[in-house]
């Protein structure tokens, strides 16, 4: 699964500390069992992508929250806001999640 995010730089904030906190991110994230790559792309001057890579239940909605990504998570917050957040699986595991709803 992926779970792709845009965070948008606060006005007046330093762009230096946004892209460090960013990989700081990616750090964190790397760093939790089952989550397969963490990176993060400049979109624009002002607005960073990321994209993590995780098994299902390793990261997201369900999976034990990890402490060094919820604090990276909440300094990226403080100096940014989240544009997009969403989390795209492949095609068989949405079968499978149509599949046991029914």
């Amino acid at each position: 699964m992926l779970n792709v995010v845009k965070m948008e730089m606060h006005s007046g904030a330093d762009r230096n500390a946004f892209g460090n906190l960013a990989l700081d991110f990616c750090r964190a994230a790397k760093a939790v069992s089952g989550v397969n790559s963490a990176n993060y792309f400049w979109v624009n001057p002002n607005l960073i992508g990321f994209i993590i890579d995780f098994q299902d239940g390793a990261w997201g909605p369900g999976a034990t929250p990890d402490a060094a990504a919820t604090r990276a998570n909440f300094a990226l917050g403080d100096i940014s806001s989240m544009v997009t957040n969403e989390y795209w699986m492949s095609a068989g595991a949405g079968t499978h999640s149509y599949t046991i709803a029914q």
